[in-house]
């Protein structure tokens, strides 16, 4: 449950509310009530005794239709007094919670994927800009180490499952909101969970278990992978030779299992074989075959003690299927084993980089209520495969995402968050049209995001920065990078979480916005630069390049941004600046900078 105290809120909002809550507060007096005859505060749903975060998420639950509340908990859910517990007392509860241009401020325990950027800079930047409070382990704790960098403090090139295990303990007297990568709880991160191959799983189970029971008094949400086709380059020794010999053997279909020939035993026993059942040739050493075989049983096997003893209880999980392919591979049979074991209990899609934004922007709509979005696809691609790296259909990994967002799709585009993404397969014209719209609706104070998937190099890039005046700042949400299950999460969660957060305050904070320019910053920066550059730092601060660093820098320095929905507000800033470009993974894709707010 979330934590959060009483008083110092108070201290923090207009004085009407404050009358109000007090006059609330003084009627019923400390340890009586005169509600139903029922002990306890107005709003406390939980019983806690505090107005917190967490009795809203129970109420828009509530009204949602997805929980119950006790006859206690509905007598104190009429803020009001009028006999019933409607909207129109959640509204009044939002309000006290929400003051005046204040930040909610609900400390959440993040336990990152690993410490690329994607997972580190950008999950700080999207936490600040919605309200969020991030509390984060230290960085040789869940840092990967390749074969040319140096090994972590503790010798390892891992991160330390056993101190991540105590900081979660520690990180529970503190915090009543967790997200957590079971990659690397336990397996020291995304590396790690391709490489180890142990079969005694005593520790990994017990990790599980002590999560299990996390999430019986906290909001925990998690997020896992599916073994991908490839080992990872660059570690203990594996190259490129290892990737793509292990990716083709990967990408052999196997026989589909159904019914109740689906189990755990019958898909590891089916790993060597064809869908022929003839035995599937493999052009390296054994030792790599057995290893990478091993690595997936592991991962299965623990993917399916986590559902069976740890999915009633999380209130979230995002099973995410990284390097993948729209065809039958080895990854088939473990995703329909996975997704019938998982239910209601979370989504099984495509991505894995993102991730772990995707789960922090789920905290803030279950935090802040559920955000329409209008969604608008420009190019014949929704019905498409995403790309040759995903498993589904572009507009199904859509709409995936937005269900594990916690979002509402809607026909209406005026009050709602639109979402214009490009496909494979767009035209010059569709490109035109979608920034038109871009354009129009921000001249009509329509918050805005654009989704870039078409695969097309920096076309649409090119466009918006030099044929396009649209103000960049002013949309809510931006990427193109990487895969289209990436590029997805990444945008969607920037954009709806500042969304879902601008329609909860009042006003955001500038401490909020200072971390959106930042977001956005490394969106338009990271993203096109890595697509038209890869890695040429050089080439990203040339002042000639159309899409290099200093005209987005430009076009965002001179652009407003939006601070308030209803009504609505913008507002101009400091000047962003950017500097120190590096690629702590010595890859050209996991390139970060600092970023300054003048």
């Amino acid at each position: 449950m979330f934590k959060k105290r009483f008083l110092p809120v108070l201290l923090c909002l207009p004085l009407l509310v404050v009358a109000c809550l007090l006059s609330v507060a003084l009627t019923l007096g400390s340890g009586s009530s005169s509600v139903a005859g029922f002990e306890g505060l107005r709003g406390d749903l939980d019983g806690d005794g505090a107005l917190t975060a967490y009795d809203l998420t129970l109420y828009l639950r509530y009204l949602s239709g997805s929980v119950s509340l006790s006859d206690d908990a509905l007598a104190l859910a009429d803020m009001n007094g009028d006999g019933k517990a409607d909207e129109a007392d959640m509204q009044l509860l939002q309000q006290y919670l929400s003051g005046e241009g204040i930040s909610v401020g609900l400390r959440v325990a993040y336990v990152p994927l690993d410490n690329r950027p994607v997972n580190l800079d950008r999950a700080v930047y999207l936490a600040a800009s919605c309200g969020l409070e991030l509390v984060m382990p230290e960085e040789h704790l869940f840092r990967t180490a390749l074969d040319n960098m140096e090994p972590n403090p503790d010798g390892g090139t891992l991160g330390n499952r056993k101190a991540l295990l105590e900081w979660l303990r520690e990180a529970d007297k503190t915090c009543d909101a967790f997200v957590i990568s079971l990659d690397q709880m336990l397996s020291g991160g995304l590396v790690g969970s391709r490489w180890l191959d142990n079969t005694d799983l005593t520790f990994e189970y017990e990790v599980i278990d002590e999560i299990a029971r996390l999430c019986e008094n906290n909001t925990v949400i998690l997020f896992d992978t599916v073994m991908r086709l490839a080992s990872t380059t660059g570690y203990q020794g594996w190259g490129m030779e290892e990737y793509n010999t292990l990716r083709s053997y990967g990408q052999v279909a196997r026989k589909q299992l159904t019914g109740s020939e689906l189990t755990v035993e019958n898909i590891i026993a089916g790993y060597r074989y064809d869908a022929n059942g003839k035995k599937i040739p493999f052009g390296h050493t054994d030792a790599t075959l057995n290893r990478y075989l091993a690595s997936r049983e592991r991962k299965l096997r623990i993917a399916d003690y986590l559902l069976r003893n740890a999915g009633d209880k999380m209130d979230s999980l995002y099973l995410g299927v990284d390097d993948s392919s729209p065809e039958v591979t080895i990854q088939t049979n473990e995703i329909n084993y996975l997704t019938g074991l998982l239910g209601e209990k979370g989504v099984l899609s495509a991505g894995t980089d993102e991730l772990g934004l995707c789960s922090l922007t789920r905290m803030a709509t279950l935090l802040y209520g559920s955000p329409k979005v209008h969604v608008t696809y420009y190019g014949p691609g929704k019905d498409m495969p995403a790309d040759s790296w995903d498993i589904e259909t572009l507009g199904n990994m859509v709409g995936t995402h937005l269900d594990f967002l916690n979002v509402v799709e809607t026909d209406d585009a005026k009050n709602a968050l639109q979402v214009l993404i490009l496909t494979r397969g767009s035209s010059r014209s569709d490109r035109q049209s979608l920034l038109a719209q871009a354009k129009k609706n921000l001249n009509n104070h329509i918050p805005t995001m654009l989704l870039d998937v078409s695969l097309q190099a920096s076309e649409l890039d090119t466009m918006m920065f030099s044929e396009s005046d649209i103000q960049i700042g002013m949309l809510m949400g931006y990427s193109s990078w990487n895969t289209a299950g990436n590029a997805t999460g990444l945008a969607l969660s920037l954009g709806i979480s500042r969304y879902a957060y601008l329609s909860f305050v009042p006003e955001s904070t500038p401490a909020a916005n200072e971390a959106f320019l930042k977001s956005m910053a490394f969106a338009y920066i990271k993203d096109i630069s890595y697509k038209t550059f890869h890695g040429s730092i050089s080439g990203i601060m040339n002042e000639d390049y159309t899409c290099s660093a200093p005209l987005i820098l430009r076009r965002l320095n001179t652009s407003k941004i939006v601070t308030a929905l209803s009504p609505y507000g913008e507002s101009s800033h400091g000047e962003v600046k950017v500097s120190g470009f590096r690629y702590p993974w010595n890859r050209t894709f996991e390139m970060t900078f600092d970023i300054e707010i003048g």
